[in-house]
């Protein structure tokens, strides 16, 4: 019988495979230990910004919306970019453990359920210190197209044939405000006794809200839900003077 130990010696011989140095297996190893601990760091970042994406979204709007459509909502403005750069994250940093010096031993139920734990608490950690809103700010300001993309909070709040219109209130009356959408369109909002309000603090001019109601007219709503966005900027840039799409009736002069 052939000794199983001289036949890998003999195909280590015909294949002249050459034996790396132990420092260099070491580096090799920590290369993808930095390796996995970068891609989780950008997955938690990315989940991040699925949490900010979803900040807007109160159980007032169920209410308001209905089943159907409050799925059918989140169906077409989730942030799809985020969750999967997450999950790319995720199998990264499972390829990158899988190749250390003690990975190989880890399960794969292990490896992917240590890494969604990481990247959740990180993930919740950076939105708690509001490094996902400084970075959203520096990369996509001034990027409406890109931040749709990245962002579609936005996109959620720009649907007022759906009974969803938000922005930056720019006057307030008694019983309307002037809203600055997200698409620089100037709305007047209505609001009655009886709209129902989930804000911080009383309304004021330079605050930001989403609304629940019906179109009434030409950039006329009539609001029966209001709420605060939460903070952080929200990408509407300033306008200069003489853009604007007004609504009729309303003097350019009174913004």
């Amino acid at each position: 019988m052939e000794n199983p130990a001289k036949k890998i010696i003999d195909r280590i011989r015909e294949e002249r495979v050459v034996p790396e140095s132990r420092w260099k297996l070491n580096w090799k190893s920590y290369l993808f230990w930095l390796a996995w601990g970068g891609t989780l760091f950008l997955g938690a970042l990315f989940f991040s910004f699925i949490i900010f994406n979803f900040l807007d979204i109160r159980p007032e709007i169920f209410h308001h919306l209905r089943l159907g459509r409050f799925i059918f909502l989140l169906a077409m403005t989730a942030p799809y970019l985020w969750i999967g750069l997450s999950v790319l994250a995720l199998v990264s940093g499972f390829l990158a453990i899988r190749r250390t010096k003690r990975g190989y031993r880890y399960s794969v139920l292990f490896a992917t359920s240590l890494g969604v734990l990481i990247i959740s608490i990180l993930g919740i950690t950076l939105h708690m210190s509001r490094i996902n809103e400084g970075v959203r700010g520096s990369v996509f300001r001034g990027i409406p197209g890109q931040r749709n993309l990245a962002f579609p909070i936005e996109k959620r709040w720009s649907r007022p044939d759906g009974r969803m219109l938000g922005g930056e209130i720019s006057e307030l009356q008694p019983d309307y405000f002037m809203l600055i959408n997200f698409e620089d369109e100037i709305w007047e909002v209505r609001y009655f006794p009886d709209t129902e309000m989930k804000i911080d603090k009383p309304l004021e001019e330079g605050m930001k809200v989403g609304v629940i109601g019906e179109k009434v007219g030409d950039r006329k709503f009539r609001a029966e839900f209001i709420h605060s966005f939460p903070s952080g900027d929200f990408g509407r840039r300033k306008m200069m003077p003489g853009e604007g799409n007004f609504p009729m009736g309303y003097p350019r002069d009174n913004r």
